[in-house]
């Protein structure tokens, strides 16, 4: 964040890390467009992952999507297998509302297995 921050006051914050992200993009052009020394003129290059505008809002909207990423993979992967109400007929059939309430119980069991994983690993959060 603080290195957005530096972005957001007009300065470089590291010259050393854009002259290897310039010597890569560099590269990777001249891999792609068969030229020895492609014209950089044309490419633009973030100088930092996060919004320079908004660096905290930024990264928590990365930090949420990730999260809510992991679910999808939990709910895809394990979701059903720990339903207890696995069993009540083929998961194609089940209207709106068994969906909803799968879903909610499987958004459950992923943020209690969330929280017991961070009490568990609490001093490297902190």
């Amino acid at each position: 964040m603080r290195h957005a921050m530096h972005v957001a006051d007009g300065l470089l914050p590291d010259a050393a890390a854009l002259r290897e992200k310039l010597d890569d993009l560099e590269g990777t052009l001249a891999e792609y467009s068969g030229e020895e020394e492609p014209d950089l003129t044309r490419m633009t290059l973030r100088l930092t992952p996060l919004d320079p505008q908004r660096p905290a809002r930024d990264l928590l909207e990365d930090l949420l999507t990730g999260i809510h990423g992991c679910w999808l993979i939990y709910d895809g992967c394990d979701g059903l297998e720990h339903d207890e109400e696995s069993d009540a007929g083929d998961v194609e059939e089940w209207d709106d509302e068994q969906i909803e309430q799968q879903q909610a119980r499987s958004r459950e069991r992923f943020a209690q297995l969330v929280r017991d994983s961070a009490a568990l690993d609490r001093d490297r959060l902190i």
